[in-house]
């Protein structure tokens, strides 16, 4: 059997850190190493991860760094074949480690879906499974849900870089345009644990910084993706674009929203992506809310837009 690394980056998780952990020791896959690192928590945190006593499991302490950084340690400190990332909060199906294992084959990535449950009760709120489509690798960009070749990761120098907002996206774009060897499955054994106080930045730390376009500019000028139909790359950056301005609305004043939505929409019009198709791989509540957004910027309707996002309370789509 194959040796999987799976890391977790830890950060003041007492409270959850049990449920993923026992997710992990109940896997029907056994062959694996258990990666628990303690990203400097102020909490009792590392007291927990120390009373386990399983051989699988090793338990590293730093100073905090945040998620991104942490996950690169894990990477350079990881000895298996297989690597994957489960968040502090979230948990994993029995059998998650053995599907993915069985259906990675000989590729670089492999890509599963995901079920969105309740932080505090695990209530099941939606699943998200892959279409197996293209737009999989677009669409499916979170850290989680994942299998990567460790050799792969590391021979590209693949690593989480330092954003305000999307790490994982870069990462995770940058190791789908690297490879053809990408495969997506119709399943979904992640656990997402939904936390409501996430969604939103707070003002203090968008105010000023349009924080999704420093994401963007980096995906532009580092990465080829000339892999793709332009139709999705078009799709991909303005659906990036209307996630991040639906999320804004909520906690920015109307001259800092005015702000980011025109260097927003300027960057995808210098750049020639200010284009839409519908995307029927999407849903169509999606697609209807980014065309909605292009027909009021070509409208100059971005006013009455921000006072209905808000009406609303419309956080992403």
């Amino acid at each position: 059997m194959d040796l999987i690394s799976i890391v977790v980056p830890v950060y003041n998780a007492e409270k959850y850190i049990g449920v993923c952990v026992n997710s992990v020791l109940e896997q029907t896959y056994s062959n694996f190493e258990l990666l628990l690192i303690n990203d400097g928590s102020k909490d009792c945190t590392l007291e927990v991860l120390k009373s386990y006593k399983d051989s699988r499991i090793k338990v590293y302490s730093f100073e905090n760094q945040g998620a991104g950084k942490t996950r690169n340690k894990g990477i350079q400190l990881s000895r298996g074949k297989y690597i994957t990332f489960i968040d502090s909060d979230d948990y994993i199906d029995k059998d998650y480690l053995e599907r993915l294992h069985q259906e990675i084959q000989d590729n670089d990535v492999l890509i599963s879906g995901y079920k969105k449950v309740s932080l505090e009760d695990h209530s099941l709120m939606y699943v998200s499974k892959p279409k197996v489509s293209v737009w999989d690798e677009f669409r499916y960009v979170a850290t989680w849900g994942k299998l990567y070749s460790l050799d792969f990761l590391k021979d590209n120098h693949i690593e989480y870089e330092k954003f305000v907002l999307g790490e994982d996206v870069y990462m995770n774009i940058k190791c789908n345009s690297l490879t053809n060897k990408v495969r997506v499955i119709d399943y979904a054994g992640y656990n997402y644990c939904f936390n409501p106080n996430s969604l939103t930045q707070s003002k203090k730390s968008v105010q000023g910084n349009n924080d999704i376009l420093m994401l963007l500019n980096k995906i532009q000028s580092t990465l080829n993706l000339d892999k793709y139909e332009k139709k999705y790359v078009d799709y991909f950056y303005l659906k990036t674009v209307v996630q991040y301005l639906l999320m804004q609305a909520s906690v920015l004043e109307k001259i800092s929203y005015s702000k980011i939505y025109n260097e927003s929409f300027d960057f995808l019009k210098k750049n020639d992506y200010y284009h839409f198709s519908f995307n029927k791989e999407d849903s169509f509540k999606v697609n209807v809310c980014m065309l909605l957004f292009v027909i009021f910027d070509k409208l100059h309707w971005k006013s009455f837009m921000y006072h209905f996002i808000r009406k609303l309370n419309i956080q992403y789509v």
